[in-house]
């Protein structure tokens, strides 16, 4: 019997072998581009009618990039965290007691990105006010902007719940850069350590104050990429926080999926030890060294590995017929496994030619049954 999109994707978490690989696809920025929607990095408040229509049109479960389902305030009135945009600069300050920090990202036409021209941080000096702040949030979840999308997708709707950054990725991939991490984590260990535990607690307030909500799945987008977040990082910063949230998430019979988008050696095994259940975002060779079947190997049965398409193939640079090969790659390795979701290695990115996405569903219809 043939299952429903999203009951593909149920079916996954679950442990059994649905009809066929689901298809997931995050279309949201391939939408903003080429539909000429206005971009702005606070996310969406509502249901957006127009990206609900285009994945009905390609027929993809859509499970992220549906805006925030909690907002963060701080219960103390001197501490807080602001956002906003003006003249294509988006601002993230901090204000406490003990200083202030902003961020600036600024618009390209171009790339339709945000790129970052000046980090939160700059040195382990600027670490008490993210503490302070971080001490003091407290999380106020928006169930019903969730349903509405739910209800919007029908049987195209698997939405994750979503964890701030961890300590490790706040640092890393988002808010300090790679640069000037590794030089903290040398020159300030101890201050380092101290932050990113402090992160991580009031990530776990934040998931003990969703747990019980509608959601099945749960996504840390830490961008992960093993060739400067090692081993030794992963073990420092990394290992108990990822098990700690799984743990609690098992507890209440939902799941862990983990945002890598980037180079993925080594870090599916450590993710399969921790218990996450799924490696999201996964982009094999040619832009990574890992094709599909080392990931498999990597990772062992267990993990659900959810990507498949490197950009480069998936985007204008590619044809079709290397486009075709690389999803066929990617569904061959179901039969080593059935913990498998077909998707994008990141969002579809914005040059992708129309036919291209919507020759997905086709595709894994034919390559990807069971």
């Amino acid at each position: 019997m043939d299952l429903k999109p999203n009951e593909r994707v149920r079916a996954v978490y679950q442990g059994q072998v649905p009809d066929q690989v689901p298809l997931l696809l995050d279309l949201s920025h391939w939408y903003k581009k080429n539909r000429k929607v206005p971009f702005n990095l606070s996310g969406f408040t509502a249901v957006e009618q127009g990206l609900v229509d285009l994945h009905r049109q390609i027929g993809a479960v859509s499970y992220i990039e549906m805006g925030g389902i909690y907002s963060l305030v701080s219960e103390e009135p001197t501490a807080k965290i602001e956002s906003f945009t003006d003249n294509g600069v988006f601002s993230t300050r901090i204000t406490t007691p003990l200083g202030s920090l902003c961020e600036e990202r600024v618009f390209n036409p171009d790339s339709y990105s945000y790129g970052i021209r000046n980090h939160l941080l700059q040195s382990p000096a600027d670490f008490p006010i993210v503490e302070y702040l971080m001490e003091r949030l407290q999380c106020r979840p928006k169930w019903e902007l969730y349903r509405a999308w739910q209800s919007a997708l029908g049987e195209l709707a698997y939405p994750y719940a979503q964890l701030p950054y961890s300590g490790s990725g706040y640092l890393m991939a988002r808010n300090m850069g790679v640069e000037a991490t590794v030089y903290a984590i040398h020159d300030a260990p101890a201050q380092v350590q101290h932050l990113v535990q402090t992160i991580n607690t009031c990530n776990l307030r934040i998931l003990d104050a969703i747990l019980d909500g509608p959601f099945e799945t749960l996504i840390i987008s830490d961008n992960y990429d093993s060739n400067v977040q090692t081993k030794e990082f992963f073990d420092a910063y990394v290992r108990d926080y990822y098990t700690e949230v799984a743990r609690r998430l098992h507890a209440k019979g939902k799941y862990l999926a983990v945002h890598v988008d980037g180079e993925s050696r080594g870090v599916l095994g450590w993710l399969a030890e921790c218990g996450a259940d799924c490696a999201d975002a996964l982009t094999p060779a040619p832009m990574f060294a890992r094709t599909p079947e080392q990931m498999r190997a990597e990772s062992g049965p267990g993990l659900i590995l959810s990507g498949g398409i490197p950009a480069t193939l998936f985007g204008a640079t590619g044809s079709d017929a290397t486009f075709v090969e690389c999803v066929k790659r990617w569904l061959d390795t179901r039969r080593a496994s059935p913990r498998l979701i077909m998707a994008a290695g990141d969002q579809v990115p914005t040059d992708a030619p129309f036919h291209r996405i919507a020759m997905l569903s086709e595709l894994v219809a034919q390559y990807g049954r069971y």
